[in-house]
């Protein structure tokens, strides 16, 4: 129990800082993937504006002027770039290229094909094995698109990129070391305060069985010298029934220390017969239609008294709050392909109000009182069934549909 606590507090913390990491990571990528790009989006503007020629008199300008993006005299041979003039029918009428070596004439009507020529419109795409992005504007004689090689710009954001991924990375390690070795201490309050509760059933459970036996013993010394009466009768059922609450309680709070080593191959489907075959009058006295369904060879790798008891936690559950004249199924198979098992139990029981079946496992809660005033016992059936599942490394699920409460119990 404490093993899984930890590893579940481990699992949580590490979704919850990976969460955090992928977020971050993601948002820090995204915008140094596109100021990279805004930049050489404002480059070619600039170009743009100069009608798809940087110049030297333009680069000057440009250093003067705030709006603009600053260069300096050996950026006008740096910024890898070509410019395309083409008419309103998207025909090329002339290029600029020399400040580019990658791109000839031949490669026009390809490059311009990748193009949104749209006035004011802008992307980038790859060609040849290089990165380029583009503006486009307008003059007299038709568009002007300038071309800049980004290969750089996008090459510098994707080792950006590998590196705060393989950072992340390292950082998650690192987290998942240093959780895994504090985890215990983290959860230290929570496991003292277990123990604390799990001490306290055991010792009270114990120190509840002396007084009950003198109750007893003094109740059968009364029926012996007065005889039995409603009184007596009422007292000795009351006796039985908190003997059954001690001892349930004593083993609800020694589930989880069972020993692995200790699990043997048990027969489920044997254990299921045999208690079919206990509550078969039970259903039938009770008015109820039963069914088991139950297939041969089924075996698990547990013990026999906690598996039978699973089964006669559910269906005793069945008895008491199945419908009047409802029905109860039993299903006992393989989980898959002749490995694991897989144990069902359901039974009718029809409420006006939604049934909150995720309370189902939690002690001592009682469903709907009202619907049957006849039903007893103390809630921590189904718990106990839950506890055993987990044990032998399975899980219980309940659910409520069409009037029907089903219990579904997969062991590996």
């Amino acid at each position: 129990m404490i093993r899984k606590l930890q590893l579940k507090f481990i699992i949580i913390a590490t979704a919850a800082v990976l969460v955090v990491l992928t977020v971050l990571l993601s948002l820090v990528n995204s915008f140094t993937y596109q100021n990279s790009l805004n930049k050489v989006y404002d480059n070619a503007r600039f170009i743009l504006s100069n009608e798809g020629v940087l110049t030297a008199d333009a680069v000057n300008e440009s250093n003067n002027d705030e709006d603009k993006p600053d260069f300096d005299a050996e950026d006008r041979y740096r910024i890898r770039y070509f410019t395309v003039y083409i008419d309103s029918n998207e025909t090329v009428t002339k290029t600029y290229l020399k400040r580019i070596a990658a791109v000839d004439e031949n490669d026009m009507m390809t490059v311009v094909s990748k193009t949104d020529t749209r006035s004011g419109a802008k992307g980038h795409f790859t060609y040849h094995g290089s990165e380029y992005a583009y503006v486009v504007g307008e003059n007299a004689q038709g568009r002007v698109i300038v071309y800049i090689d980004c290969t750089k710009e996008i090459a510098s954001a994707d080792d950006f990129r590998r590196f705060s991924f393989e950072f992340g990375v390292i950082c998650l390690i690192f987290f998942i070391t240093f959780v895994s070795f504090y985890s215990k201490r983290a959860i230290s309050p929570i496991i003292d305060n277990m123990e604390s509760q799990r001490q306290f059933i055991t010792n009270a459970s114990h120190e509840l069985k002396t007084p009950l036996a003198v109750i007893s013993a003094n109740t059968e010394v009364i029926e012996m010298t007065n005889g039995e009466t409603e009184w007596t009768r009422s007292i000795i059922k009351q006796v039985e029934k908190l003997n059954k609450l001690i001892a349930n309680l004593i083993k609800l709070s020694k589930l989880g220390e069972a020993d692995k080593k200790a699990f043997y191959s048990v027969d489920v489907s044997a254990a299921a017969r045999q208690s079919a075959e206990d509550f078969a009058p039970v259903f039938a006295n009770s008015d109820k239609l039963f069914e088991a369904d139950i297939a041969d060879g089924v075996k698990v790798n547990a013990t026999s008294d906690g598996i039978s008891e699973i089964i006669n936690i559910l269906l005793d559950n069945a008895a008491k709050y199945c419908d009047d004249k409802g029905e109860v199924k039993l299903n006992a198979g393989f989980r898959t392909s002749n490995k694991g098992a897989r144990i069902v139990v359901s039974n009718t029981y029809s409420s006006d109000n939604k049934v909150d079946t995720s309370k189902f496992f939690e002690r001592f809660y009682r469903e709907d009182e009202s619907h049957n005033s006849k039903n007893t016992g103390h809630g921590i059936g189904l718990a106990m069934a839950q506890g055993l599942a987990e044990e032998y490394g399975g899980k219980i699920t309940v659910s409520h549909k069409n009037s029907v409460i089903t219990f579904t119990v997969t062991l590996p």
